[in-house]
Formats: structure tokens, C-alpha cells, sequence
């Protein structure tokens, strides 16, 4: 499978605290941002309930409140536009987009946002799983790949 092209449009913006849209985004706003543009979902912002991404204490419930409305996807069936959960500081606080299996489309402070690999020695020991909205047919994925 190739990345698709509307992908570079989500390289590159700036890394912003509860940023929601293309001026910055946090991690949840970049995912929050894709699922709304490419895949008409439109995820809670809880952009008010934490003071900074920093503040594990108040974005690992977040996290764990909004899995419970995914479904767990086994390693190694994640597809394009699953969402991977990561521990940073040792808890479940950072999301990424998956892109293809492997390759994470995630924003980081002092990055942005980036395309980089959730397989590679400084994320494969903090996935703590995959996770997808609702009964996505991946079949209907292929459509946005030109």
C-alpha cells in the first residue's frame, strides 16, 4: 500500500498545546484533526481537561476514558487510520495515526508533526496497543489513497 497523498498535508504543523486545527496541534488534535478531515469521524476535543501535555496525571484517564469507546486491534492487524496508543514517562499519554503498518503520522513537542515509526528501538517497547473507531471497513480506506 502507498501513503496517500493528503498525508503531506499533515507533515510539518507546529507543535501546539490543546492545538485543535492546522495553526498546532498536540498529539489528540492531530488525530482529532484527520479523523474529521479524511474520515468524517469527529472525536471529543478535551482540549480544556488537561493544563499541558506534560500532565500525565490528567491525560492517562483521558486516554483510558476514550479507548473504551475504540475497538482493540491485535499487533500486527493494525491498518491505515488505526489509532496507536504510546507510553511516554511511563504512561499512556501520547496517540498516533497509523499509516501503514509500521509508520505512525504523530505531533511531538519541539517536532511537530511528523511521519516516523512506531517499530523503530524508541517506540516498539511503548506501544501499548492499537485501537480503531467503530466498524471502519478498511475495504473502503482505498479510497483515499490517490
Amino acid at each position: 500500500m502507498s501513503i496517500p497523498i493528503w498525508v503531506g498535508h499533515y507533515i510539518g504543523l507546529p507543535f501546539k498545546e490543546h492545538g485543535r486545527d492546522r495553526m498546532g496541534v498536540d498529539c489528540w488534535g492531530l488525530v482529532r484533526l484527520v479523523m474529521a478531515e479524511q474520515f468524517s469521524i469527529v472525536l471529543p476535543s478535551y482540549s480544556t481537561y488537561y493544563d499541558s501535555t506534560t500532565r500525565e496525571d490528567q491525560l492517562a484517564p483521558l486516554i483510558a476514558e476514550e479507548r473504551r469507546h475504540w475497538i482493540p486491534i491485535e499487533h500486527g492487524e493494525e491498518v491505515f487510520g488505526d489509532v496507536v496508543v504510546l507510553r511516554m514517562r511511563g504512561q499512556p499519554i501520547h496517540v498516533g495515526l497509523v499509516i501503514e503498518k509500521g509508520r505512525m503520522l504523530h505531533a511531538e513537542v519541539g517536532i511537530g508533526s511528523v511521519l516516523d515509526s512506531y517499530a523503530s528501538a524508541r517506540w516498539a517497547l511503548r506501544v501499548t496497543g492499537f485501537y480503531r473507531y467503530g466498524e471502519r471497513p478498511t475495504d473502503s480506506l482505498a479510497d483515499g489513497l490517490s
